[in-house]
């Protein structure tokens, strides 16, 4: 048996042309009723599967030529879609002669089945119940039109809902885009590897670095960068295949010519062969003046420290000597200077274990935020 697939979407075809050929019938395909139309005066064709919805003879149109020719009414025919999928449609169908009517998706086997249960009433099928040239051109025309307009109503609601859901998705994205936080900085990236023209930003950045949002349009991000920022963003490149992430501090230069640090993270990407990077840049003004004032803090430790670990040498040495001579005099107040001479020993010993103390303070901050390594180590400096 010779059965002729009528879809505009091939891989439709392909698989409606695997289901049938792997149950033993043969195939050719068509690609709209015009197509298919040809296929048919060409040779012989013992059953038809066809969509509704294609170009140049629609589904319904196809049909109508088929079992309005007294040549080819005899051949069954099968409308399978996902397009027209209610009872109108159907009803509309069969009164053009159709055999049956499948929506998609159906499952292959229960699919086979149907057109199994058709080919075995095929011997007997000599005429159709209703005879489609009854149905006047007018009243044709009419209903055509009518299932036409109603599905063309069905896309155009799709579509205003489909519309709706990205203004909402727009919206949210606008809503992130302009609320959060940092500054975000779309910007190309020339094929050189040089960072090109600002391509959108976000309100942040514009009252951050003192721009409108026109004027950041008409820059570079070379202008709002320091020579060393701009170097680093000039060694970036996006990955043609996967797009990458990265992050460095850099500094930004306001309008004013106030320079802001900055904490960047730079996502590399392509986007229709043109290299984009989008930067969430971090204001870290504070956080550095944090940072150095907490460095400030580790050093003037570090001298502390230093000084405690020279002051019992200091102290105790000319103690010594104040005992020894004490006790060579053999005077009678030997017992008071060594009972002060205790004492003092012992204070020294509290600033040792001060020391201590502040030594380990300085090892946690040192391992905790790695700042005043250098200046630690090296006491003598100061």
């Amino acid at each position: 048996m010779r059965v002729l697939v009528v879809d505009d979407q091939y891989i439709n075809r392909y698989l409606l042309e695997k289901i049938l050929e792997g149950n033993g019938l043969e195939v050719v395909s068509a690609v709209d009723g015009i197509d298919a139309f040809e296929k048919v005066q060409a040779g012989r064709i013992d059953l038809i599967i066809s969509d509704v919805l294609y170009p140049r003879m629609d589904g319904f149109q196809f049909c109508r030529e088929i079992k309005s020719n007294p040549a080819y009414k005899h051949i069954p025919f099968v409308f399978y879609t996902a397009a027209y999928t209610e009872e109108k449609d159907q009803e509309f169908a069969f009164r053009l002669g159709a055999d049956r009517y499948i929506l998609k998706p159906t499952d292959p086997s229960e699919f086979i089945n149907i057109i199994k249960g058709l080919i075995a009433e095929y011997p007997e099928l000599s005429g159709f119940s209703s005879d489609p040239a009854l149905m006047k051109e007018e009243q044709y025309l009419s209903e055509h039109n009518s299932r036409l307009f109603h599905q063309l109503e069905k896309k155009l609601i799709e579509l205003e809902e489909l519309n709706k859901a990205l203004r909402r998705s727009e919206e949210r994205y606008r809503s992130l885009f302009e609320n959060v936080n940092d500054a975000i900085i779309l910007h190309e990236i020339l094929p050189s590897g040089e960072p090109g023209r600002i391509l959108e930003v976000n309100t942040v950045a514009c009252k951050r670095l003192g721009y409108s949002r026109e004027e950041m349009l008409e820059k570079k991000i070379s202008d709002i960068e320091t020579s060393e920022s701009s170097t680093r963003y000039s060694e970036m490149q996006p990955d043609a295949e996967t797009p990458r992430v990265t992050s460095f501090e850099g500094e930004q230069v306001a309008k004013d010519s106030t320079v802001i640090p900055v904490e960047i993270n730079a996502h590399l990407y392509y986007e229709n062969g043109t290299g984009l990077c989008l930067s969430v840049c971090r204001d870290i003004t504070v956080r550095k003046r944090a940072m150095n004032e907490l460095s400030r803090a580790l050093s003037q430790i570090n001298r502390n420290i230093y000084q405690m670990a020279t002051i019992g040498d200091k102290i105790r040495n000319p103690l010594a000597i104040i005992v020894s001579t004490c006790e060579e005099c053999c005077g009678e107040r030997t017992e008071v200077v060594h009972s002060v001479v205790q004492n003092i020993d012992e204070f020294i010993s509290e600033l040792d274990q001060g020391w201590v103390e502040s030594e380990k303070v300085r090892v946690f901050l040192q391992k905790q935020y790695g700042i005043g390594s250098q200046e630690m180590n090296h006491p003598t400096a100061f």
